[in-house]
């Protein structure tokens, strides 16, 4: 007999003779723009896609944060720390390595060493895990990003704990259309980007190419004797998208895109901030213990040393680059079966290419680092399959989706990392080298249903009920080989439920209420220098189940517009996955390793709010809020108990909100004055997962940006905007790399980018 799981393969795996060779896509929908108001207001209405269909934002049981195009372009966001500041609830995971590289965290949910984020990026519905979502050169010509907070396991095709980031790129339109703008600013920042649109066919075959090139120096310098004149911090990107729409019959559409990402830079600046002057590596008999100092005497000045240089100077002993390579094509395909019913197949593959080299001390000292030049040291390729039928039934008033999902990554060969240098090593014996393989595949059948009560009998008027259900497959598969064979292999295999129910009703026409309770699950992993048979050696899943309640409102007070939203939830969180140092038991006798396991639960609980003002006609005032109480309740055992007990949890400030406005008013021939400002602050944050960390919180900061501008000027279309960020210099810690107790005994911190200034010059044509 054919299994559950047998049979979805199978039927995944035949799906594509459903359509022509290139038709995997789906309908065209521009999510999340700013449409014009339908009801009198001055805030319009924001179509987001959180349940995989286009739904007004206001009548979304879900917390959402949306960026329309223009909410990117007025507060500055062009990579990860600024979406980040902008966000409730959302941060950014810097330190550890090149600054492109940084992670999301979401609710408090983020990367454990060793194991998967807790957050997933999407581009155009396909989930990415290897990080290049959200970097700079990610955000032009987007219709929208969407922030979806807590726990995202049934409707997407990766489980994620913390929340899901949509960028939703502009599909292609029957208009011929387009747009060119450069930037120029000071560390002689140059840009551009723009988009051509044109119908080929016109309303069946529409094409659209975009892109974005951009140069910029570092604000971070070398004086040190190594590599002086260098700059760090600095940007060299390529980013481009080309799309394709086919409409062979009315009731087909085939969307096809291919995108291609790369950057060459010289790595982060990272600062040092401490050194453990007992430092050191003990290696036994006959060598023992040996200090850092003994060898590299000058150590015991370096931080006294870089305070004296300040944040933006720093002295290298390793030659540091970053080297990035990354193409995807998307092909979705949505066929109208009927004038309710709807088959869509979503399918992907991409290859991404990573080497760099990292001064991980980020002393003139060769502590800690590694380098890569001839191999890459990431190299996952990704394919990815997803078939949906999605619809409606009895006069629109059950809305559903059901459908499968695999994806499958394996590694380039070889892959990994051509010289390691951790004190001792390098001071005794040349650096050492580490190859990796890691393979996964996962599987999943889902099915989610909205059943609009008031539709379906009448009695019970905007009253809604959501029901959904995941079932998970994972495999995943690990090798390393460090120093010389053998390579130490092992594998793990995961499966799980996930659900969603959902209760809304619409109060009156303008104020929405709703509960939901839900999870989702983080994938277990394997710890590659574990032995087999260790209970070390492999660690299961987490799980955050969580309940949300929310209210979405938009009115008027007399002549002034409101929307106000506002999300508590509370957060049950199981077999958090967390690093601690276990003796474990190999052939030569017991080892103390560093191991990921599942270490504690705890309980993550809080409040988000976005709201929006339109005092008067062409002024608006936006503010958003986020307070997050996270902390440990249970810990596995005494060993977790040493680290974890009193430790804060990571990756969760605990206050952060932002403000700002904007304002639009004609200026006769010369155009229309745009005015824009926001305020983001966040408290102080911790990024130790450990109680045995040294530097355990960055501390608290505030960034002010503003940009002002005319659009349409004297009559034409062209936009010329000048813009600031980071107007009063902030120079704060938002990344940290802890080695103080490690044998290398420094640590490193990742810093704000100074102020930045410049000029934007955008001119449109078409319709």
């Amino acid at each position: 007999m054919i299994s559950m799981r047998s049979a979805l393969l199978l039927a995944l795996a035949s799906s594509a003779s459903l359509l022509p060779a290139a038709a995997l896509a789906q309908t065209e929908t521009p999510p999340a723009e700013q449409a014009s108001p339908t009801d009198g207001s001055e805030l319009g209405d924001i179509i987001v896609t959180a349940r995989r269909r286009e739904e007004n934002l206001q009548s979304v049981p879900i917390a959402v944060t949306a960026f329309t195009q223009e909410g990117i372009a007025q507060k500055g966001i062009t990579d990860r720390t600024s979406l980040a500041d902008n966000t409730p609830s959302l941060f950014t995971i810097n330190g550890g390595y090149p600054r492109e590289a940084a992670f999301f965290a979401l609710r408090g949910q983020g990367p454990a060493f060793g194991s998967t984020p807790g957050v997933l990026n999407y581009f155009a519905e396909v989930p990415n895990s290897v990080n290049v979502d959200g970097r700079v050169g990610t955000y032009f010509d987007l219709a929208n990003i969407q922030v979806l907070s807590g726990p995202q396991g049934t409707l997407f095709g990766k489980n994620a704990t913390g929340g899901n980031i949509l960028f939703e790129p502009v599909k292609p339109k029957d208009e011929f259309e387009g747009y060119v703008r450069v930037q120029l600013g000071n560390y002689d920042d140059r840009r551009i980007e723009g988009a051509l649109n044109t119908p080929i066919v016109p309303g069946r075959v529409l094409l659209r190419i975009a892109g974005e090139v951009g140069r910029r120096d570092g604000y971070t310098r070398d004086v040190g004797p190594n590599f002086a004149g260098k700059d760090y911090d600095n940007l060299s990107y390529e980013s481009f998208r080309f799309g394709l729409t086919l409409r062979p019959t009315d009731n087909i559409e085939l969307y096809t895109m291919l995108r291609y990402y790369q950057s060459a830079n010289n790595g982060g600046g990272t600062v040092i901030d401490a050194f453990n002057p007992a430092a050191g590596a003990d290696l036994g008999p006959p060598f023992g213990f040996i200090p850092v100092l003994a060898f590299h005497p000058g150590a015991a000045t370096i931080v006294s040393e870089q305070r004296a240089r300040g944040p933006r100077r720093v002295s290298y002993d390793l030659n540091q680059f970053s080297r990035t390579e990354y193409w995807q094509v998307i092909n979705q395909a949505s066929i109208e079966l009927t004038d309710n019913i709807k088959l869509r197949n979503i399918i992907s593959y991409s290859q991404f290419r990573n080497r760099y080299g990292y001064d991980y001390d980020a002393t003139p000292f060769p502590l800690a680092g590694q380098s890569s030049r001839n191999i890459d040291t990431l190299a996952p390729n990704t394919f990815t399959e997803e078939l949906q039928l999605q619809g409606t039934l009895l006069d629109d008033a059950i809305d559903f989706a059901v459908g499968g999902y695999l994806d499958r990554t394996t590694t380039k060969n070889p892959a990994g990392i051509e010289q390691y240098t951790f004190f001792p090593i390098g001071t005794l014996i040349p650096p050492i080298f580490g190859y990796f393989d890691n393979r996964n595949r996962s599987e999943a059948i889902f099915g989610q249903a909205t059943v609009n009560l008031g539709k379906l009998s009448g009695a019970l008027t905007g009253l809604s009920v959501t029901g959904g259900l995941r079932y998970t497959w994972e495999h995943s598969f690990t090798s390393q080989t460090i120093g010389a064979p053998p390579a130490v292999s092992g594998s793990v295999d995961s499966k799980y439920p996930s659900y969603t129910a959902t209760l809304d009703y619409d109060v009156t026409p303008g104020v929405h209420v709703y509960v939901t309770a839900r999870d989702a699950y983080k994938s277990g992993g394997v710890n590659g220098p574990v032995p087999t048979g260790s209970a070390f050696r492999t660690f299961p899943p987490e799980r955050l189940s969580d309940i949300e309640f929310g209210v979405k409102s938009q009115f008027s007070i007399g002549a002034m517009d409101v929307r106000a939203n506002v999300a508590a939830y509370r957060g049950m969180y199981d077999n958090i996955q967390r690093t601690t140092v276990e003796s474990v038991q190999t052939p030569s006798g017991p080892v103390l390793l560093n191991v990921t396991r599942s270490a504690a639960k705890g309980r993550i609980q809080g409040v988000e709010l976005n709201v929006a003002v339109v005092p008067a006609r062409g002024f608006t005032l936006n503010g958003s809020y986020s307070y997050i109480d996270a902390r440990y309740t249970v810990v596995a055992d005494a060993s977790a108990g040493a680290i974890l007990n009193g430790a804060p949890f990571p990756y969760t400030p605990k206050h952060k909100y932002s403000i700002g406005g904007s304002y639009e008013t004609p200026m006769g021939g010369a155009g229309d004055l745009v005015l824009a400002v926001n305020y983001v602050r966040q408290t102080k944050v911790s990024t130790a997962q450990t109680n045995s960390s040294f530097y355990n919180f960055l501390p608290a900061y505030g960034l002010l940006n503003a940009s002002v501008g005319l659009r349409d000027v004297g009559g034409r279309p062209i936009d010329l905007t000048l813009f600031a960020t980071n107007i009063t210099d902030e120079a704060k810690p938002v990344g940290v790399l802890d080695q103080y107790a490690g044998s290398s005994g420094t640590v490193g911190l990742t810093y704000t980018e100074p102020r930045m200034y410049g000029v934007r010059i955008g001119y449109r044509f078409g319709s």
